[in-house]
C-alpha cells in the first residue's frame, strides 16, 4: 500500500471520482476501494464530495446550450458543498497569447458572484478583470468560454 500524505487524500480521492462515477460505481464501493488504495478519510465528507461531484458530472455540458443573454436555470448549475465565499461561481476557459506571434494558450478561471448571471455578462467579467490580475500581465486574452456553474449549497450539520 503507497503511504500518502493526509493532506493529499481527500484531492486525489475527489481527481479519481469522475472516473468512479463513469464507471457505474457506487460511493460505498468506491470508498472501499479507496480505503485499500489507502486514500480513504471521514465518511461523511467524502460522501458530501461524491454528491458534488457527481453533481457536477452531471451538469457537465449543460452550459454550451444556455443563450447567452439568459440566466442560467437552477437545474443547470451544479449543487455542490464546497466552502466558496460567494453562492455562485462560474468556471470559465480562457484563451490568451502571451505575445503578438504567439500560439493560443487556454487557461481556467474562476468568476464567484453572489447572483446568477448569465453567460455574456460572466464571459464580460473575465475581459474586465483579466488585466487587473497581476499573475496574468502581459497576457492578451482573445476568447472566454463559460464552461461550468456551481451553486453552494449549506452542508447539512450532523444531529448530536
Amino acid at each position: 500500500m503507497i503511504k500518502v500524505a493526509s493532506f493529499l487524500k481527500r484531492p486525489t480521492a475527489i481527481m479519481k471520482m469522475p472516473q468512479a462515477i463513469a464507471k457505474g460505481l457506487t460511493a460505498t464501493k468506491f470508498l472501499a476501494q479507496l480505503k485499500t488504495q489507502g486514500l480513504g478519510y471521514r465518511r461523511q465528507r467524502f460522501f458530501a464530495d461524491w454528491r458534488s461531484v457527481s453533481g457536477i458530472e452531471a451538469r457537465k455540458d449543460v452550459f454550451k446550450y444556455v443563450r447567452k443573454d439568459r440566466r442560467p436555470s437552477m437545474k443547470s448549475l451544479a449543487d455542490v458543498e464546497w466552502e466558496m465565499s460567494q453562492e455562485y461561481m462560474f468556471k470559465v476557459k480562457a484563451k490568451f497569447r502571451t505575445g503578438p506571434d504567439e500560439p493560443l494558450e487556454e487557461r481556467f478561471v474562476n468568476i464567484p458572484s453572489d447572483e446568477p448571471m448569465t453567460p455574456e455578462e460572466i464571459e464580460a467579467a473575465v475581459f474586465d478583470r483579466w488585466s487587473d490580475w497581476e499573475k496574468y500581465v502581459g497576457e492578451e486574452l482573445e476568447l472566454a468560454t463559460v464552461v461550468a456553474g456551481y451553486h453552494r449549497i449549506e452542508e447539512l450539520e450532523p444531529e448530536i
